[in-house]
């Protein structure tokens, strides 16, 4: 809306005046608030400003009071020599210092200036060097000296302060001859580290192996530090073995006389001691890495400079022990040296000093030490000479006693000798991360080793290289699917078991000539054992045995094994089956023996039966008064009456007179033992056939000539019987040495000769007790001959010798190698059956079951008996045809006769009797012949009857004997 003048309402005009006035007000706020930042901003200003003028009209107006009385401090640092990285941190360390004073003199009020100077000493020039230390003493109210010296003696040095009473910190280890009652050591006291040092040799059993150790130093001062180690008293012996090798001082290192001086000792001198400078370690180490000292043969301790410095890399490569003895550091800083920590804290001590003694009001601060002129004419009649005010220098000794600070490199605090009192040492070992702490050393608890150490220092840092022999169980070549040849055993297991617990790796591969090693005419070892002695190896494993030569040349570890010396034999062959065996339970002497027993007996029983009258009788049972009496006891019969009775068999008659009952009863007897005898002594012997080696020990095997024996060629069996005094064995090694065929070159071989020739293997008990569990057809004879050990073979002086044993040790006690045993013997590749494989010939034996084959010859003489018999018969009856023929008048033919007589006999349906042909009643005497052969006696009792009267008949073969009653004996039988 358009506003005109004078046209617009009272309340709008009201309005209006209320907006114009809030933006006034509005604008003096701001402008008021602008003001009031002005004015604050200038106040502060202002105030800054008048603080800093305050500052500075203190400091002149003190500066001005204290003009009157100003002193001077002046820290002279004396070196031998010019590094450059050192000395840049040396001086950032001195302008660090130098404003820490600044600040302290405003605090403590004091006019003191600070002076640091550093003066490089040649001991060729010490008249400059002592006009220096004058032109000091008489522009300064206090002074105080830092030596570190890195190739010369300080002694000179200390001397001279000593005498001037000016109390001084040796940052470098001070000797007991350079050691005065003005000396402060911020390094190690000589007797402290040679105390360390003898402590770590004792720790690693240095010198108690008849070794000899290397000392190299490279000034006097390492010297008297040798001097101070073999001065520790210990109570273990021997006396540790130094050699000292000095280096030249003007190159600084000369490793390749050392290299020298050290092959030369071969497997005596291994181990060294180094006591040299940082920068002449760093060129020794790469000289006497391209020389071959730093190997895995080697073991150095370096005292004395910080190995934390080197390069390490190529030396834990190349599998050497480094071990270091060096104060501690508290600076991460991997550039921080030690003994720059060691200069920082002496400047700290001194700052500590001289803080504390400008703090005392009654101590002159305005006067110079000198009082009389510092000349070197005077300064050689010191007996009668003081130059300064000797209080001085006592004050500050004594107020360096008693401060105690927390250093770079400790705990800095001094007794009363100048020592430091809680200093601590490290001990350092290469790692594959470089060199760690693995303990520490202090004078009141002296060596402290850390669990983590101790592993630390028994693991094994390399690539081993590992030879054996092939020889199962211990060692085995196999062949993947894919081609690719590994190894197997029982040594395989363990050595894996130790590579995992010390950390490290191994190659294998086949010795020379695949032996384990003898020494030649030469004086030359072959196989494992001489491949560790030229070093081409670092360990030699599988069932190598430890020996009195092999110790000479190289090391064992700890034996895994036990074993003794025992004969390996064919099992006694069992005998092939015999068609009489059972005629086997008696000698040929006793079937002899009753054989003829038998036949005596029997003709004896005839004589007798003759001769006696109660054996003669009537033939007929009911008649006793007979005109003929009988014999039944023919000779025929008594030979059927002795067998009878030998086979228990009836016989329907039997003796009558006593006489011939008393014989008879003997034979009876005998009868009974023998075949009781005999039945259980064939049972016995068909049933249970016992094994029977042809040797049971070693004593049979030696007197024997039979049986061939021989022992593995070149291995330990052979060596000890070539050694042994006992006159046994050296009369089997006569006999095998004077038949080199006997040797066999491998057990395999041995084997096959024990399996296929009349030959006894001898061979360690263990290998023994493998291939007879998987050969049934061996077994192992008598017992155990010598105890021997198989163990681990390390080349002389190696490092790894204690370590890998003290983890076989560890393997035995938790039941590690039992459990590999059981494995690879009792396990693996075992065949059923040979549980027996341990047998004992004398004591066990095999039970057979009877057959055919051991009985079968019973059979045969049954068959013989019964072929006999039906000859025999054949015969009777072919000849009885003939006769009958004969006594026919040829009235048939012989074929018709056999004919006829044959179909009769072999009638089932005829009668057992037959008619009397003619001619027998013709011809009596014939017809007896006859009724005797069919056994028809009785139905021809009329024959017997028509005999003439007083005529006898008796017949060889027949069955009864007739003879006339009055040709017998008075008396008769009733």
């Amino acid at each position: 809306m358009t506003r005109f003048p004078g046209r617009h309402s009272k309340r709008q005009d009201e309005e209006e005046g209320r907006a114009t006035q809030d933006s006034e007000d509005d604008r003096r706020e701001q402008d008021a608030f602008r003001i009031h930042s002005i004015v604050k901003m200038m106040v502060d200003i202002n105030s800054r400003m008048l603080f800093l003028l305050f500052i500075f009209v203190i400091i002149f107006i003190t500066n001005g009071q204290q003009q009157s009385r100003r002193s001077m401090v002046t820290i002279v640092l004396f070196v031998d020599y010019h590094d450059p990285t050192l000395n840049y941190h040396i001086q950032s360390s001195i302008a660090e210092y130098e404003q820490e004073w600044i600040i302290s003199s405003i605090y403590l009020q004091t006019n003191t200036k600070l002076t640091i100077e550093t003066i490089t000493y040649q001991s060729q020039n010490q008249l400059k060097l002592f006009e220096k230390i004058c032109y000091f003493l008489n522009s300064t109210t206090y002074l105080f000296g830092i030596t570190h010296f890195r190739y010369q003696s300080p002694t000179f040095i200390h001397k001279i302060l000593s005498q001037m009473h000016i109390p001084h910190m040796s940052v470098s280890m001070v000797t007991n001859s350079s050691m005065n009652s003005y000396t402060l050591q911020m390094q190690t006291s000589s007797e402290h580290f040679s105390m360390a040092i003898r402590d770590l040799i004792d720790h690693f059993d240095w010198g108690y192996d008849h070794n000899e150790l290397v000392f190299i130093y490279e000034k006097q001062s390492s010297l008297d530090l040798l001097s101070d180690v073999l001065r520790v008293k210990n109570n273990r012996q021997p006396t540790v073995k130094l050699k000292a090798l000095a280096l030249d001082s003007k190159e600084f290192v000369r490793p390749r006389s050392i290299s020298r001086e050290v092959g030369n000792k071969a497997d005596t001198t291994k181990k060294i001691i180094v006591a040299i400078t940082q920068k002449s370690l760093d060129q020794f180490l790469t000289e006497a890495h391209r020389l071959g000292i730093v190997s895995t043969y080697y073991h150095l301790l370096i005292v004395g400079v910080d190995a934390t410095q080197l390069n390490w890399t190529h030396l834990y490569e190349n599998g050497v022990q480094l071990t270091s003895l060096q104060l501690t550091s508290n600076k991460t800083n991997a550039n921080y040296r030690i003994e720059l920590a060691l200069i920082k804290d002496a400047f700290d001590a001194v700052k500590y000093i001289l803080r504390q003694l400008l703090f005392e009001d009654d101590f002159p601060k305005d006067q110079y030490l000198h009082q009389q002129e510092c000349s070197w004419s005077k300064m050689l009649t010191l007996n009668s000479y003081v130059a300064f005010k000797q209080h001085v220098g006592e004050r500050l000794l004594d107020i360096s006693r008693m401060i105690k600070f927390l250093g770079t490199t400790g705990v800095v605090d001094f007794d009363r000798n100048g020592s430091r009192r809680s200093l601590q040492l490290r001990i350092l070992d290469l790692s594959e991360q470089g060199m760690v702490e693995v303990g520490t050393w202090t004078h009141k608890n002296r060596l402290s080793i850390s669990q983590l150490g101790v592993k630390q220092l028994t693991q094994i840092r390399k690539h081993l290289v590992v030879v054996t022999r092939e020889e199962k169980p211990y060692v085995s070549k196999k062949v993947d699917s894919n081609g690719s040849v590994y190894f197997e055993g029982y040594c395989i297991d363990m050595l894996d078991e130790i590579a995992r617990r010390l950390n490290f790796n191994y190659s294998i591969r086949i010795a020379d000539n695949a032996a384990y090693g003898k020494e030649d005419e030469n004086g030359q070892w072959t196989g494992i054992i001489g491949e560790l002695t030229r070093r081409t190896a670092d360990l030699g494993i599988g069932a190598l045995t430890i020996t009195y030569p092999r110790e000479q040349v190289i090391d064992f570890t700890k034996p895994f094994m036990t074993f003794g010396i025992t004969i390996l034999f064919r099992k006694p062959l069992r005998n092939r089956p015999n068609l009489f065996a059972f005629l086997a339970p008696l000698t040929l002497e006793v079937w002899l023996c009753m054989a003829m027993a038998y036949i005596g007996v029997s003709i004896f029983l005839f004589s007798m039966a003759r001769f006696s009258p109660y054996e003669w009788q009537s033939p007929y049972s009911c008649k006793r008064n007979s005109e003929y009496l009988i014999n039944r006891f023919t000779i025929v019969n008594c030979f059927w009456f002795t067998i009878g009775s030998l086979m228990k068999q009836t016989i329907d008659y039997g003796p009558r007179s006593v006489s011939t009952r008393v014989l008879i009863g003997s034979w009876w007897f005998f009868s009974l033992i023998m075949i009781a005898s005999y039945t259980a002594n064939l049972a016995a012997f068909l049933t249970t056939k016992r094994l029977k080696s042809p040797i049971d020990d070693i004593e049979a095997l030696a007197k024997q000539t039979d049986i061939k024996y021989g022992a593995l060629k070149g291995g330990s069996t052979e060596q000890f019987f070539r050694s042994s005094k006992i006159p046994t064995y050296e009369r089997m090694w006569y006999y095998m040495s004077s038949r080199p065929e006997v040797f066999p070159e491998t057990t395999e071989e041995g084997i096959e000769w024990v399996k296929k020739r009349n030959y006894a293997f001898l061979l360690e008990s263990a290998t023994n007790e493998y291939n007879v569990q998987r050969n049934c057809d061996l077994m192992q004879v008598g017992g155990l001959i010598e105890s021997k050990s198989y163990g681990i073979g390390t080349t002389h002086g190696s490092p790894y010798r204690d370590r890998i044993s003290n983890e076989i040790l560890q393997l035995q006690e938790n039941g590690y190698l039992d459990q590999l045993y059981r494995k690879w013997w009792k396990e693996r590749n075992v065949r059923i059956g040979c549980d027996d494989a341990d047998f004992d010939q004398r004591k066990k034996s095999y039970t057979n079951e009877l057959d055919l084959k051991n009985i079968g010859g019973i059979f045969v003489m049954l068959i013989v008996g019964l072929s006999f018999s039906f000859i025999v018969t054949s015969l009777e009856f072919y000849f009885k045809a003939k006769r009958r023929r004969l006594l026919d008048g040829k009235s048939t033919t012989i074929k018709e006769r056999l004919k006829h007589d044959l179909h009769f006999a072999l009638c089932t349906s005829c009668t057992s009797s037959r008619p009397t042909f003619v001619h027998e009643k013709e011809n009596p005497d014939k017809a007896i012949i006859h009724d005797e052969i069919f056994g028809d006696f009785h139905t021809k009792s009329n024959s017997i009857q028509s005999l003439p009267r007083g005529s006898a008949s008796t017949r060889d073969h027949d069955h009864i004997a007739l003879v006339p009653v009055n040709h017998l004996p008075r008396h008769r039988v009733t």
